[in-house]
């Protein structure tokens, strides 16, 4: 379908279709929800960072009139099943917990209990009323804590605060380093800061007339919420079990059948379990609890009455960046209370709670070696990662996955021969790790103020030493050192080169030497990346064996209303990308509709398509595109076989224009998509095998899309800074961004994402810290100290679009993680550009004015 100027819909700056909704006040976010006789929640938090948890008396709080409950930790052992991780991985320790502290607290912030009362007011001011004893332990606020064997553990079991370690050696790398002419090594840090949607993380656990729970919530994967709670919440009494299992012996054949057929489909998953079960059983006998209580979750989902089990539904999302891609405990807290008290119960979080433990991300620390020749050629790579996960890993993923996908990632878009990489977890008494856009950023910014550094010993230029060792067309195909497949469309050398003329790099040095002249302090910084977005077939699989199989293809269903209009549903959640609108550009294109036909929905776990993954791993251009379009052109066979039907003509003689279906040539007898709808209806096509309908639909298809060849998205960014030696304050002059993301289904969507994660890299890199003291205390628990930019502080960022031709289809990638990927790197090393003639050396990601007087001895 072409618009009335003649384009086509797909590659079109077409305005968001939300965007009225939202701009007018009619979106509907998680605080608007209000349902009859609800409730409201609050946490009583704790206030040391490390300590044994004694009593909990909430006797004054209980006779607050108002107050309705107050649960503990302890009661959420009686009402609740723990929360346990999913990531089987050999030199894993993966511990399980409740949704409230028991035992000990592990975090400024751990939630001790859970008022539930008329009012969030009368709420909160009860939680003064609870009275906890805390038997304060040595905390461990720092790395050198974390790695030091003498410190208490934060999970006893594990024997120690190290977590995870793997190392793992492709290629001769002792060799590479024997034959270098130079071995250039280097420690970065990167540090803890955190995911700020301007919407914070909410549940309202409504409790319906037939006494199950709808969760209205605030989250990126409606089935991974819904079945997170259900599997914490399934207690059917051990005694009952049996029974209850033959009651239900129908489905439980159901699901052995499924579960059998699924893992027949997927061999990898399959492999994967066989590798995973002895590692699990190991954690098991380490932990005998673990088995017990993972056994107990499992039959007693298998037990429960299907119409019991909690749904979810969410509706708009002010932001998520990662952040809302896990389950909660307070989710599970919140759940847990509304069924107990048998009423509504909402819980919004503030932003204090945010800042303190809403999620927390990066802090990890690199050493790096690279064997190089005496031109920059890399021969050999070694890198150590540190990373502190804080107390509690996120379910049902936590660090171990982010820090295996940095060692997949590590070479990026680079020739590295050989390669040795250490991978270290450590546990702290901090809030939990979780992702943020572009979760393993670090390989990035650590590779490249590597090569800066490299470049710097060895008398080159930044691009000289990228170009050097950079992939380029005539290389591909070829595959990472790591595992994953590289295709033609792997286009990093193009935006390099593009971008190297936009900033004219040939002149840089004598600008910048006659900036010098003028007492001006001015650098350039470069940085190349490459995303899976999402990634060649099986490139998950490269991080973690299986995980591909394990996500799996991404559905897509379209249905025919029986007005005439278009619904596509999805499982993943929009949350500010533009999603309703360019699924809408797809769908439209497809169908010959107008783009204001087609509405998207999502976050309804009743009707969604089944899916896990949610919105995540910018999944939604380049696997929900591919879906949506499949699912539109089944359902396009169908409009075409029904219009043919109606106009005595061939199939494949029906065109659509403007939504209106005609026998090619004479668009003046043509078929309104209700008179479609109503065919369909008479002929009852939702009976038909491969098509159902649901209440008042017409058609409904569903297709799914596996991602196909995949592919990469890859950017250079390039950023110029003048540096206030006296206040050391950085302005950032100038900021450009060479891109290729595939086919462009929305221009203006693409530059918009790309604009939103530079602005984070600028608040990572010159506002933001999660700042801890050396005692556990979270020091930056408001805006006022967690500083985040504002538009004032963000500059004009120009955007360069490269496409790479191929015939490959569907080849949308995604885009969503890059801004905040490849941001941090080209300002850090435009910064060390402008100080490198007074020696300053840049190994540190946050740069705030202080510190940069600090770097050049002015304090």
């Amino acid at each position: 379908m072409r618009d009335a100027v003649g384009r086509k819909l797909v590659g079109a700056r077409v305005k968001r279709l939300e965007d009225r909704r939202l701009l007018t006040g009619r979106g509907r976010f998680v605080d608007d929800v209000v349902v009859p006789g609800m409730l409201h929640a609050a946490f009583l938090r704790s206030p040391h960072p490390h300590a044994e948890l004694g009593e909990v008396d909430a006797s004054a709080a209980l006779r607050v009139p108002g107050v309705i409950g107050v649960f503990t930790g302890e009661d959420m052992r009686r009402m609740t099943n723990p929360i346990m991780g999913m990531m089987a991985m050999e030199g894993l320790y993966d511990p399980w917990f409740w949704a409230l502290a028991v035992g000990r607290v592990r975090h400024v912030g751990d939630p001790v209990a859970i008022v539930v009362a008329e009012s969030r007011a009368l709420a909160e001011d009860a939680c003064d009323l609870v009275e906890v004893e805390y038997r304060p332990l040595e905390p461990i606020a720092t790395r050198a804590d974390a790695l030091d064997d003498t410190k208490p553990a934060v999970w006893p079991l594990a024997g120690g605060n190290t977590v995870f370690r793997q190392s793992e050696t492709i290629g001769d790398v002792d060799g590479a380093f024997a034959r270098a002419d130079r071995v250039i090594r280097a420690s970065f840090d990167v540090h803890r800061h955190a995911n700020q949607p301007m919407e914070t993380r909410g549940i309202v656990a409504e409790v319906t007339p037939g006494g199950s729970l709808l969760l209205h919530a605030c989250h990126q994967a409606p089935h991974l919420l819904k079945w997170g709670v259900a599997s914490a919440l399934a207690r059917t009494p051990v005694h009952r079990l049996p029974a209850e299992l033959w009651r239900r012996r129908d489905r439980v054949r159901r699901f052995v059948r499924g579960a059998r057929d699924y893992l027949r489909e997927r061999p990898g998953l399959g492999a994967t379990l066989n590798q995973g079960l002895p590692i699990m059983m190991r954690a098991n006998l380490r932990d005998p609890g673990r088995a017990a209580w993972s056994t107990r979750s499992m039959v007693s989902l298998l037990a429960q009455d299907p119409a019991a089990l909690p749904e979810v539904d969410i509706a708009d999302m002010g932001g998520a960046f990662g952040t809302k891609v896990t389950v909660l405990r307070e989710e599970v807290a919140v759940a847990a209370a509304a069924r107990e008290l048998g009423r509504s119960v909402k819980w919004i979080e503030d932003r204090n709670e945010h800042l303190i433990c809403g999620g927390q991300a990066r802090e990890e620390s690199v050493d790096v070696q690279l064997a190089v020749t005496g031109n920059g050629i890399i021969l050999g790579l070694k890198a150590s990662m540190v990373l502190d996960q804080g107390a509690y890993p996120a379910f049902p993923f936590g660090a171990s996955l982010v820090a295996r996908i940095v060692r997949t990632m590590y070479p990026g878009p680079y020739r590295v021969p050989t390669m040795r990489f250490d991978n270290r977890i450590v546990s702290s008494n901090k809030a939990t790790y979780v992702t943020y856009r572009g979760p393993w950023a670090t390989e990035c910014w650590t590779r490249e103020r590597m090569l800066d550094v490299v470049a710097r010993e060895l008398g080159l230029t930044a691009a000289e030493v990228r170009l050097r060792n950079m992939l380029g067309p005539d290389e591909l195909p070829n595959r990472m050192i790591t595992g994953p497949a590289l295709d033609v469309r792997m286009s990093a050398k193009a935006t390099l080169e593009r971008a190297l003329r936009v900033a004219e790099f040939d002149t840089w040095a004598g600008r910048q030497a006659e900036a010098r002249a003028e007492g001006r302090c001015v650098g350039l910084g470069v940085a190349t990346y490459i995303e899976a977005a999402p990634g060649p077939p099986g490139y998950l699989n490269s991080a973690v064996p299986g995980m591909a199989e394990m996500i799996g293809a991404e559905p897509a269903q379209t249905v025919l209303e029986a007005d005439g209009s278009i619904t596509v549903h999805t499982q993943q959640v929009p949350h500010g990308q533009g999603m309703e609108t360019t699924m809408a550009q797809v769908t439209a294109d497809e169908l010959g509709v107008p783009v204001e036909a087609v509405r998207l929905r999502f976050g309804d776990s009743r009707v969604a398509p089944f899916g896990l993954n949610g919105t995540g791993g910018s999944r939604s251009a380049a696997m929900l595109g591919g879906a949506s379009t499949l699912s539109a052109r089944a359902m396009r066979q169908e409009i075409d076989r029904l219009a043919a039907g109606l106009l005595e003509a061939d199939p494949a003689d029906i065109e659509i224009t403007d939504g209106l279906a005609h026998v090619r040539g004479v668009p003046s007898a043509g078929l309104t998509m209700a008179d479609i709808a109503a065919e369909a209806k008479r002929q009852r096509l939702g009976d038909r095998e491969h098509t159902r309908t649901v209440g008042d639909e017409a058609i409904r298809v569903s297709r799914g899309w596996d991602g196909g060849e995949g592919g990469w998205a890859q950017s250079t960014h390039l950023c110029w800074v003048e540096v206030d030696l006296e206040t050391g304050f950085v302005k950032i002059t100038r900021y450009a961004v060479v891109e290729d993301c595939g086919k462009i289904i929305n221009p203006a969507i693409v530059e918009g994402q790309v604009r939103g994660g530079v602005a984070q890299g600028v608040g990572a890199v010159l506002y933001e810290k999660s700042a801890y003291d050396e005692q556990g205390q979270m020091v930056a628990g408001t805006f006022m100290d967690y500083l985040v930019p504002t538009v004032a502080e963000i500059p004009e960022i120009e955007i360069y679009h490269v496409e790479t031709p191929s015939d490959i289809p569907f080849n949308y990638r995604g885009v969503g993680e890059g801004g905040m990927i490849g941001s941090p790197a080209a300002i850090t090393n435009a910064i060390e550009d402008a100080l490198g003639h007074l020696g300053v050396r840049i190994r540190e990601q946050h740069l705030p004015p202080s510190r940069i007087l600090e770097l050049t001895g002015a304090i």
